[in-house]
């Protein structure tokens, strides 16, 4: 299996001249670099070179970020337009990870570019989650790139908990066009920060509407702008005061009539022995057809994102803004859907871990692959690189996507939240993964956990944690997991740790 994985300074700020002559400059740039002499470019090779570009010429590129809610990295598969699109026309990345796999820590690394020790968010609520746990709200991606001319746009869902402050702005974004009620009712009711109310109408589609317009807006200012888009599918729906399966969209409501969960008939769906888990995760099998309902209202709820996506790559290319443009594909978590007997997410398991990341844009090699590690946290890094090596207002944790070889690492932080207020600040699980194992300890208790090892055990159903064979090995990841759990900064957060030794 593969892995899953004080502000600063105000920098003048620069307006992008836009001209007829722009598409030309970027095809002969494109043309060439295709006809130049000498080996292939890798990925990484054709964006370093493209961020040397940016760079020298001054040229700020858009940056549309497209986000899903609990997405898991198999599901892209069932999102035809975002294939045709995204996929063959720009770079996926296999191994990428949410690392704080729940909505807002998530989307706190987003916008800071920050770990959870670091950002201060470790949960969606609690003493130490929600918004309320955010350190400088104001300091983030958006507010960096308006100090250099940037328009920015933020529309859907925010941080949890945002939605009971109500402020009709937030520091850092030019059009503040979150939703502040109704987030999960999908085709009920919306509310927006500006007051502005929908009812009866699907929230996708809303929110595609609203995002296009935004754009449009953007384009005819003449300014480089950055947007993000929150959509709410596929996480579940909020109905009456109880959680329930995603609505799809009328026009969808009969599509994957046959789909099965992705692990169904693999030895993880409701495997048969959970005893070797730590107590908190051994569970009582879920309903298999619980799951066959649940797993196909899901994909029925993406097909209206897939939907969405191209309407907005269309509405770039019409602007004539596509073509310097860098759009980003992403979910904030991945979800378990029957793997060891569960169901969710913010869960030490790798499919709570893995994400769909897919980018297009300038210098982005179309239709290859990516196997490195990537995590969350690295995007806002990448954007402030894509934007001309724009300075961060916070300590960065991650590292820029174009700029990964000057930064190896073999061993990457992954920590679960709690939102209890307890001894353990917030956390719940903390650890690390390798391209071989995935290992968490409880908060505050190194004496039990869980060690997989995908070489020998890919659906990750024995758990050797205990296993005296893997007794050094446990040592030397433990004593990783200590390392990362305070790091803060490039240098503390990417490290080459060394060979791990052989199971004894």
């Amino acid at each position: 299996m593969p892995l899953p994985f004080v502000p600063g300074r105000k920098v003048a700020s620069v307006v992008r001249v836009r001209s007829l002559f722009a598409p030309l400059i970027v095809l002969l740039t494109v043309v060439g670099t295709v006809l130049a002499p000498g080996p292939p470019r890798t990925p990484q090779e054709a964006s370093e070179d493209h961020v040397a570009h940016v760079a020298a010429n001054h040229i700020r590129p858009n940056i549309v970020l497209i986000l899903t809610d609990d997405m898991r990295a198999d599901e892209l598969r069932l999102m035809p337009r975002v294939r045709r699109l995204l996929v063959r026309k720009g770079t996926s990345y296999s191994n990428a990870l949410s690392p704080h796999p729940v909505c807002c820590p998530a989307r706190a690394e987003l916008l800071t570019g920050q770990f959870g020790q670091n950002n201060g968010v470790r949960n969606n609520k609690g003493p130490w989650g929600g918004y309320q746990a955010l350190i400088q709200p104001g300091n983030t991606v958006p507010a960096w790139l308006q100090d250099v001319g940037y328009l920015t746009s933020h529309h859907g869902k925010y941080l949890n908990g945002y939605e009971r402050v109500a402020s009709t702005d937030e520091p850092g974004w030019s059009q503040w066009d979150t939703q502040v009620g109704g987030t999960y009712s999908y085709d009920r009711t919306a509310l927006f920060a500006n007051g502005d109310r929908v009812d009866d109408e699907y929230v996708t589609r809303v929110i595609g509407r609203r995002t296009n317009r935004a754009l449009t807006r953007f384009s005819r200012s003449g300014a480089p702008f950055f947007t993000v888009v929150n959509h709410v599918a596929p996480h579940g729906a909020r109905r009456d005061g109880r959680w329930r399966v995603p609505v799809a969209e009328r026009r969808f409501g009969d599509a994957y009539a046959r789909l099965m969960p992705p692990s169904y008939g693999e030895p993880s769906f409701q495997e048969q022995d959970v005893k070797d888990l730590p107590a908190d995760l051994q569970r009582s099998r879920i309903p298999t057809r619980d799951l066959v309902r649940l797993v196909r209202q899901r994909a029925r709820a993406l097909l209206s994102v897939d939907a969405a996506v191209a309407r907005t790559v269309a509405k770039l290319r019409d602007l004539g803004e596509l073509a310097n443009t860098y759009v980003v594909f992403a979910s904030d978590n991945g979800f378990q859907i029957g793997e060891h007997r569960l169901r969710g997410k913010n869960l030490p398991f790798d499919e709570t871990f893995n994400i769909p990341l897919v980018v297009r844009g300038p210098g982005i090699t179309q239709g290859a692959r990516v196997d490195e590690p990537v995590t969350l946290v690295d995007l806002a890094a990448t954007f402030l690189d894509w934007a001309g090596q724009v300075a961060p207002g916070r300590t960065p944790d991650g590292v820029s996507l174009d700029r990964l070889g000057a930064h190896p690492r073999d061993t990457l932080l992954v920590q679960i939240g709690d939102s209890t207020d307890d001894d353990t600040d917030g956390w719940r699980y903390r650890g690390v993964t390798t391209d071989r194992y995935l290992f968490l300890t409880p908060a505050g208790s190194p004496t039990d956990g869980i060690l997989f090892d995908r070489a020998l055990d890919p659906h990750a159903i024995v758990n050797r944690f205990d296993d005296p064979g893997y007794a050094e090995i446990k040592r030397e990841l433990l004593a990783r997991s200590r390392e990362l759990e305070r790091c803060s900064g490039v240098d503390a957060c990417n490290q080459v740790f060394g060979v791990l030794p052989e199971p004894g």
